[in-house]
């Protein structure tokens, strides 16, 4: 049943709202207001002779749900354009379609994901194995574009912002990358004319900040973790090795408190085997973590490896930890494995090593979050 006027006029205005904040934060001078059912861009902008006035421009968008994301996109294609021409454009960004509208292809979602597909697979390859893979990760993402949808610029940048929010609505700054990639060269392979309108949404990654329960909690939570057949072991494991989560899908322990896993996050081909070690190293005895493997899947070789059964598994994984703690997040234990290393006194280079990182991105996502706690924590461990 679809939703009523005035539900949907309240998710707009609550979008429009968010979408404010976020450009703010960013250091943009616009807002977004809503009149006579259209969204508008308000701000002081340049005029003609020199001086700056305060206005409102149409975006040419209703006012629904569905336009909200696209208002954010034209808004920053505005100021980017007046930051170029040192005056609002005449025509308007968006408006420029209308002057070319007899170049501009017309073709279905679907159809153009056909067209990519064959053009992917139709060069030759030393790893099939890899560009398989590859393939379905790039067909994870694009199946969050609608298959009968008419494909233009503006609808694959509205879908990039919709498309990298999880489930809790917070914008995923990996999944923005992603997407921006895979749409973009969609939008090439079809002849789209202002593809590059994409280029404009703006990826910013910073490392998280998470929440590091200490060794009493991770090893209560371990306990009442592990009587579940499906995420107990997996979860135990992210807590005594620190893998990914989908690398647990692959995690095979050993007696002398060491673990070989494949490092899933790898650019190009097939993921490789790395040992990662158990901290405690008493945790995986305790446990029985050696003895009694209990996971939905497993990868016994690089090429098992499925990346979308792989990222269902997580995803659904990562809901169900939180009837624990609405708050964690399954990266949480892995970052809580990297601050106990460091509490521990192994070398950067080692954990980075365990965790399948550079020492570089070690000490940039970890050791810059150490506290005065972990610092005393340290002092009592050596």
């Amino acid at each position: 049943m679809s939703a009523s006027p005035r539900n949907q006029r309240l998710k707009t205005i609550e979008m429009i709202s968010s979408i404010n904040k976020d450009l703010r934060s960013k250091g943009h001078k616009v807002t977004l207001e809503i009149r006579r059912e259209m969204v508008w861009i308000r701000g002081t902008f340049p005029v003609g002779d020199g001086t700056k006035k305060r206005k409102s421009i149409s975006t040419g968008l209703k006012a629904d749900p569905k336009s909200a994301p696209l208002a954010e996109i034209r808004s920053i294609a505005l100021l980017t354009a007046i930051k170029e021409t040192g005056s609002i454009p005449d025509p308007l960004p968006w408006e420029n379609k209308k002057i070319d509208k007899s170049g501009y292809p017309r073709i279905l979602v679907k159809d153009a994901i056909l067209q990519l597909k064959e053009e992917f697979f139709g060069v030759d390859t030393k790893n099939p194995i890899s560009r398989n893979n590859t393939w379905k990760t790039m067909e994870y993402g694009l199946s969050k574009l609608q298959p009968d949808a008419y494909l233009t610029s503006d609808y694959l940048a509205s879908m990039i912002i919709e498309g990298s929010k999880n489930a809790d609505g917070i914008t995923m700054d990996n999944t923005k990358k992603k997407l921006k990639q895979y749409y973009k060269r969609l939008g090439n392979l079809v002849g789209l004319p202002d593809i590059k309108i994409i280029d404009k949404i703006e990826v910013v990654y910073e490392p998280p900040t998470r929440n590091a329960p200490d060794m009493k909690d991770l090893l209560d939570l371990a306990v009442m973790a592990l009587s579940h057949d499906r995420y107990g072991w997996l979860t135990a494991c992210m807590i005594v090795y620190g893998c990914r989560p989908s690398e647990t899908l692959s995690l095979f322990p050993n007696a002398n408190g060491t673990a070989k896993v494949l490092t899933i996050k790898k650019k190009k081909g097939l993921p490789t085997w790395r040992t990662t070690m158990a901290i405690p190293k008493d945790f995986p005895e305790k446990l029985n973590l050696i003895d009694q493997i209990s996971r939905p899947i497993e990868f016994k070789n690089p090429e098992d490896f499925d990346p979308v059964e792989s990222k269902k598994i997580t995803d659904q994984w990562g809901r169900w930890i939180k009837k624990y703690d609405p708050e964690l997040q399954l990266y949480d234990l892995r970052h809580s494995w990297a601050r106990r290393s460091i509490i521990q006194g192994v070398p950067s280079g080692l954990a980075a090593k365990c965790l399948g990182h550079s020492i570089s991105v070690f000490e940039k996502t970890y050791l810059s979050t150490t506290t005065e706690k972990d610092m005393v924590d340290y002092q009592s461990n050596n």
